[in-house]
C-alpha cells in the first residue's frame, strides 16, 4: 500500500479493506482478530446489523447503484441510532470507501472511535481516510490517539505515519518510521514493498536492495518483492545480480510481463542483444505483454540490423499508442528509417520525438547530423547547440522511461 506525492491515493479503497481489515488483523491481537470478523454477513460483504432493515438495505443500494446523495442521507439516519456495534460500524465506512466517499467513511468510523474507542481498527481506518482527504494532520493526529495494546499495532501506527511524512515530503521523518515498522516485522510484506519502494524513490538502490532482499527472505514467492529487488539491483548497477533474480522469478512465474520486460532490459543493457530478443519474443507471445515490451524489442532488432522492417513499424505503433509521449518511440523508429534509406521519415521521426521531450540530447544529436546530411545545415547548428546545452544527462532516456515505468507497476501492487 503505497502513497505519497508520486502515489495514487485512489489505494485508499482497496487499502481500507484489504489492509486495515485482514492485514493488520491478521498481526494484531486475537480479540482484534474477533472484531473485525465478528459475523459471517462481515465476510460476504453485507452490513451485519438487522440485516432486515429497509434503511440498511436502502443504503447498500443506493451504493450500488451510485446514489451518493442518497446514500449519504441514509448514513446520517443510521448514525443517529443508538449502540451500534463495531463490527457493524468498520464494514459501514469500509461500504463508503471502497466507492472512495471517504467523507462519509469517516463519519462512520469517527461514531466507531465514540462508541467504541478500544478498537483500533477504527482509528486506523479513520487515519487512511483523512489521508483520502489529504488531511495530513488530522491523520497524525488519529493515529496519536489510537489505543496500541500490541507490538503490531504500534508497528502498524508507524508505517501508516512514515507514509504520512513521505506525503509531508518530511523524507528523514518518513525514512524512519517506515524503518521502524519494517524492522519490527519484517516477514510483513507490505512494510517490506513499501519502505523498498520509498528508497527507489529517493534514488538510494542499494538500501532498496538491502530491504527487498531481506522481506524476499521471508516471502520467497512473491512476485512483488522479487521485482522490487531486481529493479533495485538493476538501477543500484548490479546487472548479473538483477538477472539471476529475474530469472528465478520467472521460474515461479513464467507469464509475469514485467520481469520479461526488465529481464529484456537487462540483457540488452549487458549487451546479450540476442537473448534478450529472445526473452522478448517470448514475452510478446505470452498473453498479456506490456507496451514497454513491444518498443524493447524494436529497439533490439534495429539493434542487431534486423531487415524484419515490417515488425519492427508495428511493434512501434503499438508502442505509440500504449506509452505515453513514447520519444524514445520515434528515435527508434528514426532509425529503422535511416536504416532503410528514407531519411525525411527519420527527420520526421526526430522532430516528433523532440517534440515531445525537448530535452532529449541522443535525438538532437541524431537529429542535428541527419540535418547535416539532408543539405539543412541552420537547422543542424541549431539541433547541436540544442545538444551542447543537453548532453550532460547523466541518467539514458531509457532507463529513465523504464525506471518509471516499473515503479508504476511496484506501486500499483503495494496499493493493494
Amino acid at each position: 500500500m503505497v502513497i505519497g506525492p508520486r502515489r495514487d491515493a485512489s489505494f485508499l479503497a482497496m487499502a481500507l479493506l484489504v489492509f486495515a481489515i485482514t492485514a493488520v488483523c491478521a498481526s494484531v491481537s486475537p480479540s482484534a482478530v474477533a472484531t473485525a470478523q465478528a459475523s459471517p454477513s462481515t465476510q460476504s460483504g453485507q452490513l451485519p446489523e438487522s440485516s432486515s432493515d429497509t434503511v440498511v438495505g436502502s443504503l447498500e443500494r443506493a451504493l450500488t447503484d451510485g446514489k451518493t446523495e442518497k446514500a449519504h442521507d441514509l448514513l446520517i439516519q443510521i448514525l443517529k441510532r443508538p449502540h451500534l456495534t463495531s463490527d457493524f460500524l468498520l464494514r459501514l465506512g469500509i461500504q463508503f470507501a471502497e466507492r472512495e466517499l471517504y467523507g462519509e467513511a469517516a463519519e462512520a468510523f469517527q461514531r466507531c472511535i465514540q462508541e467504541h474507542p478500544e478498537v483500533f481498527e477504527a482509528y486506523y481506518n479513520l487515519a487512511l481516510a483523512d489521508i483520502a482527504e489529504q488531511k495530513w494532520q488530522a491523520a497524525l493526529a488519529t493515529l496519536q490517539q489510537a489505543p496500541q495494546q500490541s507490538r503490531a499495532e504500534v508497528l502498524a501506527c508507524s508505517y501508516l505515519r512514515g507514509k504520512v511524512e513521505d506525503l509531508q515530503g518530511k523524507t528523514s521523518e518518513a525514512e524512519h518510521d517506515l524503518s521502524d515498522a519494517f524492522a519490527g516485522a519484517p516477514q510483513n510484506s507490505t512494510y517490506g514493498m513499501d519502505l523498498g519502494l520509498f528508497y527507489v524513490h529517493e534514488h538510494a538502490y542499494l538500501g532498496a536492495a538491502t530491504v527487498y532482499e531481506r522481506a524476499a527472505r521471508f516471502n520467497p514467492r512473491s512476485s512483488f518483492l522479487l521485482l522490487g529487488l531486481s529493479l533495485s539491483r538493476f538501477l543500484a548497477g548490479q546487472h548479473e545480480q538483477s538477472i539471476e533474480t529475474l530469472r528465478q522469478l520467472l521460474s515461479i512465474q513464467p507469464n509475469f510481463a514485467p520481469a520479461q520486460l526488465l529481464l529484456t532490459f537487462a540483457l540488452s543493457a549487458k549487451g546479450k542483444v540476442e537473448d534478450a530478443e529472445k526473452v522478448a519474443r517470448q514475452g510478446l507471445n505470452s498473453p498479456h505483454p506490456s507496451p514497454y515490451l513491444y518498443y524493447l524489442d524494436a529497439s533490439i532488432l534495429v539493434k542487431l540490423a534486423s531487415r524484419q522492417y515490417k515488425r519492427i513499424f508495428e511493434e512501434l505503433s503499438i508502442a505509440q499508442r500504449e506509452i505515453p509521449s513514447c520519444s524514445l518511440c520515434y528515435l527508434t523508429g528514426s532509425k529503422a528509417h535511416q536504416a532503410q534509406g528514407n531519411f525525411e521519415a527519420a527527420v520526421a521521426d526526430l522532430e516528433t520525438a523532440v517534440r515531445l521531450d525537448p530535452s532529449f540530447p541522443e535525438a538532437w544529436y541524431r537529429l542535428a547530423s541527419l540535418y547535416r546530411r539532408v543539405g539543412r545545415s541552420a537547422d543542424a547548428a541549431r539541433a547541436q547547440d540544442q545538444f551542447q546545452e543537453l548532453k550532460a544527462d547523466k541518467e539514458g532516456r531509457e532507463i529513465q522511461m523504464l525506471r518509471e515505468n516499473f515503479l508504476q507497476t511496484l506501486d500499483a501492487q503495494a496499493a493493494q
